[in-house]
């Protein structure tokens, strides 16, 4: 019996080994790497450092100015994810409970964004923000997260709020309470599942991303910690040493925000975000 039960679980455990390695792995590369020199990393780069230094974590934060990249990213990041939480879950709790004709061609109309690539629109909304004078900015760079995630962010709320029974709201209106306040103070807390997922996925997308900086945010007072990092790079030399520590220092508010919310992301994920 004990050996039937052990060959049913071994194929299990060999998966988990094997993607235990996948994680494991490039995460421990990349903590050796930031403490090499250049010149051990150019003799071997996937061996050991003679002495764990943390002078690239000094070098990467002066040169690459990572101090005023958190900030950018931070303030880009933030007012994004609250943008998004709201004018998303607000517009999908309208679609959703919405009865008319009109609600169903609205939440078509926001799908469509889902289908519509970025770098096809690239070209069309740099034109519009250097019309606004939005280039270089870091409101810019928000409109320009926000036009691109809220689709989903949309699509999200939506399915969620859906599978909520509509009693609770039924009886605060009949209490005299309006729609807004319903919202507000009965439906969006139960959103908090669904919310947690919307923060983290939004929160990894936006402050890894390259692109939207690169295009829309070249000077050095606005550049986010991507570009930032991307300073270490050259034609004929990359510095991957101080890449990697710069890439340790802008992980670190990600994995505290993951640790925060870790518990609302799970419940999230397996409560039908996306269930029809």
């Amino acid at each position: 019996m004990m050996t039937d039960m052990l060959w049913i679980r071994l194929p299990r455990w060999l998966l988990l080994l094997v993607w235990t390695a996948i994680v494991v792995i490039p995460l421990w590369l990349l903590m050796v790497i930031s403490f090499k020199t250049p010149e051990e990393f150019a003799a071997s780069p996937f061996g050991l450092p003679d002495q764990f230094r943390s002078d690239n974590f000094l070098m990467s934060w002066k040169h690459a100015n990572l101090g005023l990249a958190l900030s950018n990213s931070l303030i880009v990041t933030g007012a994004s994810i609250a943008a998004l939480v709201l004018f998303g879950s607000a517009a999908a709790y309208a679609l959703a409970r919405g009865r008319r004709a009109y609600h169903r061609v609205l939440y078509v109309y926001f799908l469509l964004g889902l289908m519509v690539p970025f770098q096809i629109a690239m070209i069309p909304l740099y034109k519009v923000f250097r019309y606004f004078d939005l280039i270089n900015t870091l409101y810019g760079g928000t409109l320009a997260y926000v036009a691109v995630a809220l689709p989903f962010v949309v699509l999200l709320y939506y399915e969620f709020i859906r599978t909520l029974t509509p009693d609770l709201e039924e009886a605060a209106r009949i209490d005299g309470c309006g729609r807004y306040r319903s919202f507000a103070l009965i439906v969006f807390p139960l959103l908090k599942p669904i919310t947690a997922t919307v923060i983290i996925t939004n929160c990894i997308s936006i402050w890894n991303d390259f692109m939207v900086p690169l295009l829309f945010m070249q000077k050095s007072s606005v550049r986010t910690v991507p570009i930032a990092i991307y300073s270490f790079t050259g034609e004929y030399n990359n510095q991957w040493p101080l890449i990697f520590a710069g890439v340790v220092i802008s992980s670190v508010p990600l994995v505290l925000i993951f640790l925060l919310l870790q518990k609302q992301f799970i419940k999230g994920m397996v409560s039908g975000a996306v269930k029809g």
